[in-house]
C-alpha cells in the first residue's frame, strides 16, 4: 500500500507561533480574571448548575383528523388486514402471507392463491388461521380458488369486522400515492410501506404456466409475507390492489428494487364474486396461446397502443382449432370488448362460460373479420 503524501500546508504562523499565541491570550484573559476575583472564598469561584434529572419531554401534540391523511387509512383500515397462516395436515405451519377482509358482514377474506397452496406438492394447506391486527385468531375456511389470477377467498365467523373497500382500479391514475400493509417475512406484522403507482397493466410471469396481466405496478415496498395484503390509495382509501410479487433480475435471482407488482382490484372483485358464488372459476376456453401486441405492431395496424393479442400457438382439437384460428392471427375484440392492458383476455374470458359463442375480430393478413367459436372447458 502507497504511503500517501503528507497534506501541504497553507503559508502562516508556525504552529509554536500559534501556541504561544493561545498561551499569551490565555495569561491576558487569566490575568483580568484573577483581579477581579482576588479577595473572594474558594467556594465563590465556580457557580455550579446541578444536572438536570431527566432530559425533559415534548409537550404533548394533538395531530388533527386529515391533516395526515397517511396516518388516517392506516388507522381506519388497519384493522381489515389480517396474516394468514397455513397449516399442513400435521397442524404445523408450513407458510404465512397476508389477506384482508372484503365483506364484513359475511366474513369474506381476500387473499393469493399461492398463500393457501401446499408448499410441496399440490393442492392446499389442511387448515388455516387468520391473525387480525389486533391479535385475535380466527380459524378460516378455504372458500374458493383461482390459479389463473392467483387470488383465492377465505370466510371467518367473526363479529365486529372491517372491510377494505375495493377501489375502481381503472381510476387510480399512475402517480397515485399508496401504501402496502402486511406481514413481511411472517414476522412484521402490520408492516406499513408507502409508494405509487409506478404504471398499470402490466403482463408479469409467475410460474411456468401462470402469467398474470391487469397487474398493478408500485414501488412500495413488498417482500415475502406481503402476499395478499392491500396495496391502498391513499386519496380514495380504499384498496387498488392485491400485493403479489416482486420482480427478479432473470440473470442474477436478484430481487430488484422498487419493483412490485399486485393484482388489480377490478380483477379480484370479479374473481372473487365468482369464488363466492360457485367456489371455483369456470371460464370459457378457446384454446390458444397468446402475446401481446407491441405497440409499434399495434399503432402499425391502427390500434390503440395497448390494444390486442397474436396467437402464438393454437392447441390440437380445441375450439380456436375447430374455428381455423391460426398462429399470426391478431385477435383485437372479444364481443365486442376491446382486448387491452386493462381488458385483458383472461378477465374477459373470466365473465365467460363453456357452451358460449364469442364472437372473435380477428385481423389476418391485413383483413380484418369477425370469427365465431364455441368455447370449451379449460381441462
Amino acid at each position: 500500500m502507497n504511503t500517501p503524501p503528507a497534506p501541504t500546508r497553507a503559508s502562516g504562523p508556525s504552529a509554536a507561533a500559534l501556541l504561544l499565541v493561545g498561551i499569551v491570550l490565555g495569561g491576558v484573559v487569566g490575568g483580568a480574571t484573577a483581579t477581579v476575583i482576588t479577595g473572594r472564598a474558594p467556594s465563590e469561584l465556580v457557580e455550579v448548575t446541578p444536572a438536570p434529572a431527566s432530559i425533559p419531554t415534548a409537550s404533548a401534540v394533538v395531530v388533527p383528523a386529515g391533516s395526515d391523511t397517511t396516518v388516517d387509512v392506516v388507522r381506519e383500515l388497519l384493522p381489515a388486514v389480517v396474516t394468514v397462516v397455513n397449516r399442513a395436515a400435521n397442524g404445523q405451519p408450513q407458510s404465512s402471507g397476508s389477506g384482508f377482509v372484503i365483506d364484513a358482514q359475511q366474513g369474506y377474506i381476500a387473499t393469493n392463491n399461492h398463500v393457501v397452496e401446499n408448499v410441496r406438492g399440490t393442492g392446499t394447506g389442511t387448515s388455516f388461521d387468520v391473525i387480525f391486527s389486533d391479535n385475535r385468531t380466527v380459524r378460516a375456511t378455504l372458500v374458493g380458488r383461482d390459479p389463473q389470477t392467483d387470488i383465492a377467498v377465505l370466510k371467518v365467523s367473526a363479529s365486529g369486522l372491517v372491510a377494505a373497500p375495493l377501489a375502481d382500479s381503472d381510476k387510480a391514475p399512475v402517480g397515485a400515492h399508496v401504501i402496502a400493509i402486511g406481514s413481511p417475512l411472517g414476522e412484521f406484522q402490520n408492516t406499513v410501506t408507502e409508494g405509487v403507482v409506478s404504471a398499470k397493466g402490466r403482463r408479469v410471469q409467475e410460474t411456468a404456466n401462470v402469467f398474470l396481466e391487469d397487474m398493478i405496478q408500485t414501488d412500495a415496498a413488498i417482500n415475502p409475507g406481503n402476499s395478499g395484503g392491500p396495496l391502498i390509495w391513499v386519496a380514495a382509501k380504499q384498496v387498488v390492489g392485491m400485493n403479489t410479487l416482486v420482480q427478479v433480475d432473470p440473470q442474477t435471482d436478484i430481487i430488484a428494487q422498487g419493483l412490485g407488482f399486485a393484482v388489480s382490484s377490478n380483477t379480484i372483485r370479479d374473481i372473487a364474486n365468482e369464488l363466492i358464488t360457485s367456489g371455483q372459476v369456470v371460464r370459457g376456453f378457446i384454446g390458444i396461446s397468446y402475446l401481446p401486441l407491441t405497440p409499434r405492431q399495434a399503432i402499425s395496424l391502427g390500434l390503440p397502443a395497448t390494444a390486442g393479442i397474436t396467437i402464438d400457438s393454437v392447441v390440437a382439437g380445441s375450439p380456436a382449432a375447430q374455428a381455423a384460428l391460426r398462429p399470426g392471427d391478431i385477435i383485437t375484440k372479444v364481443n365486442d370488448q376491446q382486448i387491452d392492458q386493462q381488458h385483458p383476455l383472461t378477465s374477459i374470458m373470466a365473465k365467460t362460460r363453456p357452451g358460449d359463442r364469442a364472437r372473435l375480430t380477428v385481423i389476418r393478413g391485413g383483413q380484418t373479420q369477425v370469427i365465431e367459436v364455441t368455447l370449451g372447458r379449460q381441462q
